[in-house]
């Protein structure tokens, strides 16, 4: 069934590529083959969860040297080929409504071929069994992406989020080629499963695999300080692929991470501890960055750092485990951090494809344009409000049962050593600090948007977006619901993928994980219990009071006619605490104080740059550039380039000596 759904994708792909001058058939064609390429390999899925081994294998023949056309389906490939079909196919059944309301999109001949061999690419990423077969699957995703992000590269913005793109997945290619070398030298091959056959236990592994991973999976991932692309890319890409970049793209970077680690067998300390901080640094600067933003897919794509700060706060806690022959501890750190894998591709795909119906409606992501589209947008408010409480933690939706689980293993990390416990306290503060900012950021955000007085013409005269959009994004809500109200279904399936990652057998990852397992069941009836009584007590004061209450404007004092001008912006909602973290954040304010009883105009905005990309690398380059520059306008001499050729031989021998 896995061949099937490649076949089908790809073929797909290649059909509406050949139909792109006709969009009804080209249409038609990326639906069926969306539908049906998805569906299999779904079925292919729940084929090896019920298969006795655990794992389908499939192999064929390949023309390279050293490698093999082998998928595998294991507890860990399934989990995330879920992932991606899922969420590549409510997307791409959004993205047909997204692209007949958008002019530039509705000419583009390119997106939905993109689209399904950007599906493809990833389903073989995730189920190769091979390190060749991986990189070339890999280098496909690439750019597939890459062309999805630049399909509207008649603006300059998009030109540049896209080069900036292209160069750091192609660093992170390079660093994969020079990982799977160093393995597969060690091993005399480049299957996974005799690496893996050959690879000590003791956990003695060098830094410099952990250095290779961090690179290639880590910018991948969108991992702090390689995170760079990530708030350029994401604005610049149409919404429903950006809905897929954030919601699985990503966590393909996850995957191969958690990969290595089976490979691997064993880790030492170290790697845990450069994961714990990377997540630390990764989620609370994501968070400050998001809390600061106005551009509401820039403020979504720092989100992704946050959460993706958070899922590496899960591995490194599973490599303390690893590391220190715990294996419950490994168990629930892996557990946590797949599946907020699993919900944050959730609730973030929902949120990007909400974010895509209220730019058509306002035509700005600026989220300033909005006001009062909870009333002109109630479909589209209503489901975001899901997404942005998911993704804030708050019971009983999914976000908060993964965020259970990663608190669950810091906390039995606590009683290892002062090292050990230290991780684990900053694990805890550093969940608890995510926590609350993001909430912060997304009550702003959502307040600003869809609350109070329409602040612009284009907010007064907003339109729900149509059933073909609204629908995917009720399942993805849905789905965010089922997972926090009952997540047995779900923890079965992370039992299965923590259970590869960790070499363990099911039921003993079963019994490790039962107490939390347990815990997260009662959350979900709490809340549960707790949305029932609400919804009876709201209906019991609409029967008594119906009819009888008049309504007026909160805090109104007697005025009935406040004005936009009196609402609060983004701005200065998140001023108290963008201005408590200026020493991080270094933003800039824009502001024109009231002077008068009766002020004519008054004005506050700021502006945050990226400390790593706008703080770090764009003046670097811009010196190197200038130094190369002023080398070129200089007359040389034939001795001073002997010279150079000189010093970098003498660099390479003193290197390899």
């Amino acid at each position: 069934m896995l061949s099937v759904c490649l076949t089908f994708l790809l073929l797909g792909a290649l059909i509406s590529a050949i139909a792109c001058r006709r969009p009804g058939i080209a249409s038609a064609v990326f639906i069926a083959s969306l539908v049906t390429g998805c569906l299999a390999g779904l079925a292919a899925v729940a084929k090896s969860i019920w298969a006795p081994t655990g794992s389908l294998d499939t192999f064929g023949e390949w023309s390279l040297p050293s490698a093999r056309l082998a998928f595998s389906l294991d507890g860990l490939s399934a989990f995330f080929l879920l992932i991606v079909l899922v969420v590549c196919l409510l997307s791409g059944l959004y993205g047909e409504g997204y692209i007949r309301r958008s002019e530039g999109l509705a000419r583009s001949k390119s997106v939905r071929p993109l689209f399904l061999l950007f599906t493809a690419s990833m389903a073989a990423v995730v189920c190769a069994k091979n390190a060749v077969l991986f990189l070339f699957a890999w280098e496909v995703m690439a750019l597939a992406s890459f062309f999805l992000v630049v399909v509207e590269d008649e603006h300059a913005e998009v030109r540049r989020a896209g080069f900036l793109y292209l160069a750091c997945t192609h660093t992170a290619t390079l660093a994969l080629l020079l990982l799977f070398s160093v393995l597969g030298h060690a091993a005399g091959t480049l299957d996974f499963d005799g690496i893996r056959s050959v690879m000590p236990s003791d956990g003695k592994q060098s830094g410099l695999l952990l250095a290779l991973a961090f690179i290639g999976f880590g910018m991948k991932a969108g991992i702090a300080p390689l995170h760079v692309w990530l708030q350029e890319a994401h604005p610049a890409a149409p919404s429903h692929a950006s809905a897929v970049m954030s919601g699985v793209l990503l966590k393909v970077g996850i995957y191969g991470f958690l990969r290595l680690i089976w490979m691997l067998r064993s880790v030492p300390d170290f790697w845990a501890v450069v994961l714990i901080l990377a997540g630390l640094v990764s989620g609370v600067g994501g968070v400050l960055f998001a809390l600061a933003q106005h551009d509401l897919k820039r403020l979504l794509a720092y989100h992704s750092v946050e959460n993706i700060g958070i899922i590496a706060l899960g591995l490194g806690l599973g490599c303390l485990g690893l590391s220190r022959h715990r294996p419950e501890l490994a168990l629930l750190g892996f557990a946590g951090a797949i599946l907020h894998t699993l919900n944050h591709a959730l609730f973030k795909s929902l949120l990007f494809l909400g974010s895509g119906a209220f730019y058509q409606a306002l035509g700005t992501r600026n989220i300033e344009a909005g006001g009062g589209l909870l009333r002109a947008m109630p479909w589209t408010s209503a489901l975001s409000l899901v997404a942005a409480a998911a993704i804030s933690g708050i019971p009983p939706l999914n976000g908060f049962i993964s965020e259970w689980l990663v608190y669950m293993a810091s906390a039995s990390a606590l009683p290892l050593d002062s090292g050990g416990a230290t991780l684990a306290a900053a694990s805890i503060g550093g969940l608890a600090l995510i926590g609350g900012l993001a909430l912060a950021c997304f009550t702003k955000a959502y307040g600003t948007l869809c609350l109070g007085a329409p602040r612009t013409d284009a907010a007064r005269a907003a339109q729900d977006a149509p059933a073909a959009m609204i629908l995917p994004m009720a399942a993805l809500a849905a789905l965010c619901a089922f997972i926090g109200l009952y997540p047995v279904p779900a923890l079965s399936l992370v039992e299965r993928a923590a259970a590869v990652v960790c070499d363990v057998p099911l039921d003993s990852a079963r019994l490790a994980l039962a107490g939390s397992a347990m815990n997260a069941r009662r959350i979900g009836l709490i809340g549960f219990g707790v949305i029932a009584v609400g919804g009876a007590l709201a209906l019991v004061r609409l029967v008594l009071l119906g009819g009888r209450v008049s309504l007026g404007r909160t805090w109104g004092c007697g005025f009935t006619a406040p004005t936009p001008r009196m609402q609060y912006t983004a701005s200065s909602f998140a001023q108290p605490l963008t201005g408590a973290f200026e020493l991080v954040l270094g933003t800039h304010m824009r502001h024109q104080s009231p002077v008068g009883y009766w002020p004519g105009q008054a004005e506050f905005s700021t502006h945050t740059d990226d400390r790593v990309l706008d703080g770090f690398l764009r003046p670097v380059s811009s010196a190197i550039v200038s130094l190369l520059a002023w080398a070129k306008r200089r007359r040389s001499r034939l001795q001073h380039y002997m010279l150079a050729v000189a010093l970098f031989l003498l660099v390479l021998l003193a290197w390899k000596l």
